[in-house]
């Protein structure tokens, strides 16, 4: 989608990116990959069946990313439902009181999978720039918040979980830590307001609170 974007004259013809792209997403959606609960699964198995292991969060978000631009050349309503039902999904089930966390988590994972929930926060922030669902919004702030809060230490470097405590700092964290950062940044751009809310009080992870 993204070449489709950036190729002057690339309709929807057979051979376009437009095309390959809608032939990819109607693959997609046959696979099974995503499942009945509206996430997506790590892959598929020999059989082409899906494979019922971890549903990483940068699974939910790269398929966001490329639903909105789908999207946004083609018109089809139907993108955005498909779009919402996998961000609702990864919210209720990927997100612990709201704060998203890897499976992997606290233990080891990986050197890729430090940076996954940095992906999927990027693209729900693109998903949230298309839909205005204040759900999305609200989310991104208060990961963003508690990132700020718990999650970094006296140089502002970021650690792996979250809600904290920082563990330790490399670029992986970083840059997944301020992806949610950037996007929290970027939902008050145009509002006067500081994105990131000092904190004043504990923050606490009880949603009835």
């Amino acid at each position: 989608m993204r070449l489709h974007q950036r190729t002057p004259g690339d309709g929807a013809l057979p051979g376009s990116y437009l095309y390959w792209a809608k032939q990819q997403w109607a693959w997609f959606k046959r696979s099974g990959l995503i499942n009945a609960k509206n996430l997506i699964n790590d892959g598929l198995d020999s059989a082409c069946k899906n494979n019922g292991q971890t549903t990483w969060t940068y699974n939910q978000g790269v398929i966001l990313g490329g639903l909105v631009d789908l999207y946004h050349s083609t018109r089809d309503p139907a993108l955005l439902l498909q779009a919402e039902a996998i961000a609702d999904a990864a919210l209720r089930n990927l997100a612990p009181k709201g704060i998203l966390r890897e499976p992997c988590e606290p233990l080891d994972c990986g050197m890729d999978g430090l940076q996954f929930k940095g992906i999927f926060i990027r693209n729900l922030s693109y998903l949230y720039q298309t839909t205005r669902k204040p759900a999305y919004k609200e989310f991104i702030l208060k990961n963003a918040d508690l990132i700020w809060a718990r999650n970094r230490n006296g140089d502002n470097q970021f650690g792996l979980s979250w809600t904290g405590p920082f563990d330790q700092a490399d670029a992986v964290r970083q840059s997944s830590a301020m992806d949610a950062i950037n996007a929290a940044l970027a939902l008050s751009r145009n509002q006067g307001n500081q994105a990131i809310r000092p904190v004043t009080a504990p923050i606490s992870l009880n949603p009835a609170k």
